[in-house]
């Protein structure tokens, strides 16, 4: 039996994704693996480098760029482990991470454990958000700059991406996208990944199903990934491309989860937010950013 199927999701990032692999297979002892790669029809020469270095690791094709969710889908519906580690190819591993967290959702007394995931830091060694908390109106609101009056508050109990600051194992509402290492019968249950979603808020839209029909998500600090975060995608301030799906996916998060009145106030928010910004740094990129969200 396949105890572990890894999952990464490819879209031209070759160097990533060589790193990555180069780690797991260094790293990963004690415990039965395959890792299944779903590549979203890249031209940088990463089909290439797999099958040199690495003939091992099962390949999907993708015909276009699938996004996230949906490339995932594709290789879950072939994984055969018992747990999916769904890992992204900005990452590489500071320790036997896999085995880490497969011993953790183990236990007898973790079975209503639904996900769990490991801390995560950058290359130089600084917290990384390893978990977060789920979207709220509240996160919105403060985010005009209210945030500031109870700021450690809002750190911990209210931002969408948080550091974990110490070794604790805690409860947490999901963990990063970027190594959620899930149950598969709990997947199997609750649902793939929503394919409406192209590119964010996918993870956290599975979380919340997750924890709907009842099981935890859980940040093992243990287990210790570096997390190149943006490493996969541009990294300009206004990336006017990057803001339109994100708008769009949290707009439709909100919907999914809120209802339509609650998505729609929550994207007035944010481009009230963009309009402040421009006032503030007079800097009229803000209002481009300002209409994208309003017709996300």
């Amino acid at each position: 039996m396949i105890e572990v199927s890894v999952i990464i999701v490819n879209y031209n990032t070759k160097d990533l994704l060589r790193q990555c692999l180069k780690s797991l297979y260094e790293n990963t002892s004690g415990v039965s693996f395959e890792v299944i790669l779903s590549d979203n029809q890249s031209v940088d020469g990463s089909l290439e480098m797999l099958h040199k270095y690495f003939p091992k690791v099962i390949c999907i094709e993708n015909k276009d760029n699938l996004g996230f969710g949906k490339a995932n889908n594709a290789a879950i519906k072939i994984a055969k482990g018992k747990y999916l580690f769904l890992l992204n190819t900005d990452t590489y591993f500071l320790n036997n991470a896999i085995k880490i967290l497969f011993d953790f959702m183990e236990m007898k007394e973790n079975q209503s454990i639904g996900c769990c995931g490991g801390d995560l830091f950058d290359k130089d060694g600084n917290k990384q958000a390893s978990y977060g908390n789920f979207p709220t109106l509240l996160d919105a609101v403060s985010q005009l700059g209210f945030y500031k009056f109870y700021k450690r508050y809002y750190e911990t109990k209210i931002t969408g991406g948080v550091l974990n600051q110490d070794q604790t194992i805690k409860k947490v509402d999901y963990v990063c996208g970027a190594d959620m290492f899930i149950r598969t019968t709990v997947l199997n249950e609750v649902g793939l990944f929503d394919e409406d979603f192209f590119l964010y808020f996918e993870e956290t839209e599975l979380s919340y199903r997750m924890t709907k029909a009842g099981y935890n998500s859980i940040l093992v600090p243990s287990a210790k990934i570096v997390h190149l975060e943006g490493g996969s995608q541009a990294s300009e301030s206004f990336n006017f491309f990057k803001i339109k799906v994100f708008s769009k996916s949290r707009k439709l998060y909100f919907k999914k989860t809120k209802g339509f009145t609650y998505a729609i106030l929550v994207n007035w928010i944010f481009a009230l937010q963009s309009l402040i910004m421009s006032v503030l740094k007079l800097d009229s990129n803000y209002l481009k950013k300002m209409k994208i969200i309003l017709k996300a």
